[in-house]
């Protein structure tokens, strides 16, 4: 009698998974990654730069930049997926215009460097050097620190790749006022090369997951 039980419970389980049942699958949150106001403002405010000695991939940056809108649609993105009430969603938008009333420019960037050593951009002698340029004139960043990579952080920015770094890049605020709409250079730039983020460029739709090599262990 145990071992028809046994039985029926294991095919019952092989069933199951033949029919696509939802507990053998990775949920995926509502709204989806790439749906909604979130997934516009977010893709508009981010750009990629791919480094390349001849045909040898050596490094990769993806930044999006937090201004105010990424930021307001961020919250409700958040608000969506962890049913905020219309209280915790006006308190984070407060939280969010605080920061952003600092005059502060904000970036997270996914940073991945064939060289798992050369992955140090928070580094307090990293090999890199992370800049904005703008009209002429170039302001290092003031504060770079690492961001753990969780489950809320790649479905918001699902081009974070699994061999990435993440950042949070801090510039004080920059001569001649907030960067907004005009055109600049997010630069990251070492001995491996130059990785400059255009925003005089228009944005790539839909940015796919880049999947390169695991990072060498040296």
């Amino acid at each position: 009698m145990r071992r028809a039980s046994a039985t029926a419970v294991a095919l019952a389980t092989l069933l199951a998974a033949a029919s696509g049942c939802v507990a053998f699958h990775r949920p995926a949150p509502v709204p989806g990654q790439r749906q909604g106001a979130w997934a516009e403002i977010r893709d508009v405010a981010t750009r990629r730069y791919l480094l390349y000695d001849g045909v040898t991939h050596r490094a990769t940056a993806t930044a999006a930049h937090l201004t105010p809108a990424v930021r307001e649609a961020r919250v409700r993105r958040l608000a969506e997926w962890r049913s905020w009430t219309d209280a915790e969603v006006e308190n984070q938008l407060a939280i969010e215009r605080v920061a952003a009333a600092t005059g502060e420019e904000e970036f997270l960037v996914a940073f991945y460097t064939a060289q798992l050593r050369n992955n140090d951009l928070d580094a307090k002698e990293s090999i890199w050097q992370v800049s904005i340029r703008r009209g002429g004139t170039e302001v290092v960043a003031s504060e770079i620190h690492s961001v753990r990579s969780d489950a809320e952080v790649r479905n918001l920015f699902p081009w974070i790749g699994p061999f990435d770094t993440i950042y949070r890049i801090r510039f004080a605020p920059l001569p001649g006022g907030p960067l907004g709409d005009q055109g600049f250079v997010l630069a990251i730039a070492g001995a491996v090369g130059r990785l400059p983020l255009d925003y005089d460029l228009p944005p790539v739709p839909n940015l796919p997951l880049l999947l390169p090599a695991p990072p060498e262990q040296r």
